[in-house]
């Protein structure tokens, strides 16, 4: 230090030690004051629910299943920070309000014209969402009465599960729609194409598997009749073999998309169906027996110092004032 720097610190003591009796003074009463503020501070209870998201949010009907579709499967940080978006939703808030009837709970003024914006922010003051650094999404809830804040925090857990589903369900029907009218219309094509083979049977046009078994079957017909019918069909497959063999190609491919559109069908069908978890719950809420807030010795020792600290400034102020009127006059 230098030597101003010393005369600051030594004049600073000084000062301190001439005022000592009124920092006494004040700091008591301020130690008094925040004692008494501290007793009458509502005690509030926590209560918390430890939760991991689920990577998969459906279940898959496909046969090979990718290991991030495993219903087992945790998942990581962008599903925490979605888990914690939808948790503090207002479908979730105001189910649990209203559940729990949170607007008479807190106190909250109902013949004020703000009553629902102070109902939302007591709501967040007493409710809040974090991530931890091992991918868990913690749901931590305050209240007055123990069992309400374990019971809020679980019904939460739930709602989360509830919310997702709903939206998940609401987005598949509308693809749903969309998958089920693309496979009614396939299959409508792939009939069309089945009559089409059915006239051509008629008419005597054979599949390319028996086309080879023709000229056999006629060498070795016996009878007239047989001969003639064999005859037709080999004339009747000249002429139109090579549409059947098209209509047959065809078919072969519109089925293999037909079982495409059908598990992609089904699939939907499920998510805008199901009711599927989508979280991993490590430990429920339970009552605490013991309050979490307000800790009074701490709030007592924080304005203590504030207290002494303040009062040197004030009276440090005071007493440059003081110094500045005597120059003047």
């Amino acid at each position: 230090m230098t030597q101003n720097e010393n005369n600051n610190a030594e004049d600073l003591i000084q000062f301190i030690w001439n005022k000592r009796k009124l920092l006494i003074i004040i700091t008591i009463i301020g130690a008094v004051a925040s004692i008494i503020y501290s007793l009458v501070i509502q005690e509030k209870y926590k209560s918390t629910v430890t939760v991991f998201p689920a990577k998969s949010t459906t279940v898959a009907f496909t046969d090979e299943v990718h290991p991030e579709q495993s219903a087992s499967t945790f998942g990581e940080e962008e599903e925490a920070e979605q888990m914690i978006q939808v948790l503090q939703s207002g479908d979730i808030r105001n189910a649990i309000i209203s559940k729990y009837n949170l607007m008479e709970h807190y106190e909250i003024d109902t013949s004020s014209k703000i009553k629902f914006t102070a109902l939302n922010k007591t709501y967040e003051e007493n409710v809040s969402f974090s991530r931890t650094k091992y991918g868990s999404v913690l749901i931590e809830v305050m209240d007055k009465n123990p069992q309400m804040a374990a019971d809020i925090a679980n019904d939460i857990a739930d709602l989360f599960d509830k919310a997702k589903n709903r939206m998940i369900n609401a987005r598949s029907k509308e693809a749903l729609a969309v998958a089920e009218s693309e496979r009614n219309k396939l299959r409508d094509q792939i009939q069309m194409i089945v009559d089409s083979l059915g006239a051509l049977n008629k008419r005597g046009v054979v599949d390319k598997e028996t086309r080879p078994t023709l000229i056999t079957a006629l060498a070795n017909a016996k009878d007239g009749n047989t001969k003639k019918l064999i005859e037709s069909k080999i004339l009747a497959t000249d002429k139109y073999g090579s549409i059947y063999s098209n209509y047959e190609n065809k078919l072969e491919w519109m089925n293999i998309r037909l079982s495409t559109k059908d598990a992609v069908y089904e699939q939907l069908k499920s998510d805008a169906n199901s009711i599927f978890s989508h979280k991993f719950t490590v430990e429920s809420a339970s009552a605490s027996e013991k309050k979490a807030y307000p800790i009074r010795w701490l709030i007592v020792v924080v304005s203590t110092i504030s207290t002494f600290l303040f009062a040197i400034v004030l009276l440090l102020i005071f007493e440059k004032l003081k110094e500045l009127k005597r120059k003047e006059s």
